[in-house]
């Protein structure tokens, strides 16, 4: 395979850590249930689904940010020097931040009921709501957001370095080059031809 993982940066170890965190809390994490209670011999019963039997239309950005965030450590660590095209940093937090607002949307508007009657001279109680899942689920989609955020300002910075190393070696050329340079001949009027010649 050739993957090295001293090649990791912590940008990178920070995006891998949020996506595989990610990926297993939407499917072995309760992010969504329903309970239910009769008073009569304490019954009870209760549903819980995880995040991607909850929400199909979302868990498919939330693959989508695991995916791309896996393949741009996978690459990173690869010891064949491959590289995503354009700038993968922004594109991994973006998809973090996108995933992390879908998910905090799912929080404030997710769907609650609480029910209560009695039947028969038995109570009976329901009530629905979300699960310790999806807030796991969020904070490992703002670990990938960070994650991404740290790679941009690598980057940045690498690039600034590049450009200050690029500037003063330039600078330093242009001198050598300037102190070999044979000084302009000096110019003014042509010489007058000699008397006599033609």
């Amino acid at each position: 395979m050739g993957l090295d993982p001293s090649r990791l940066r912590r940008c990178d170890r920070v995006i891998g850590a949020g996506a595989l965190a990610l990926l297993v809390i939407l499917f072995l994490f309760k992010w969504y249930g329903v309970s239910s209670h009769a008073s009569v011999g304490g019954v009870s019963f209760s549903a819980s689904a995880n995040g991607w039997n909850t929400f199909t239309n979302s868990r498919w950005l939330w693959l989508v940010t695991i995916v791309v965030a896996l393949a741009a450590v996978w690459i990173e660590a690869d010891q064949r020097g491959l590289a995503l095209p354009g700038k993968p940093g922004e594109l991994v937090a973006g998809l973090g931040a996108l995933s992390m607002i879908c998910i905090l949307y799912r929080i404030i508007n997710h769907p609650t009921a609480t029910a209560s009657t009695t039947v028969a001279g038995v109570h009976y109680t329901a009530s629905s709501g979300i699960k310790l899942g999806i807030w796991l689920g969020l904070i490992a989609a703002a670990a990938i957001t960070y994650g991404g955020y740290l790679e941009m300002q690598e980057r940045g910075d690498s690039a600034a370095d590049a450009r200050e190393v690029t500037g003063a070696t330039s600078a330093a050329f242009s001198g050598l080059l300037g102190s070999t340079t044979p000084p302009a001949a000096k110019t003014g009027p042509a010489d007058e031809p000699p008397a006599g010649a033609p």
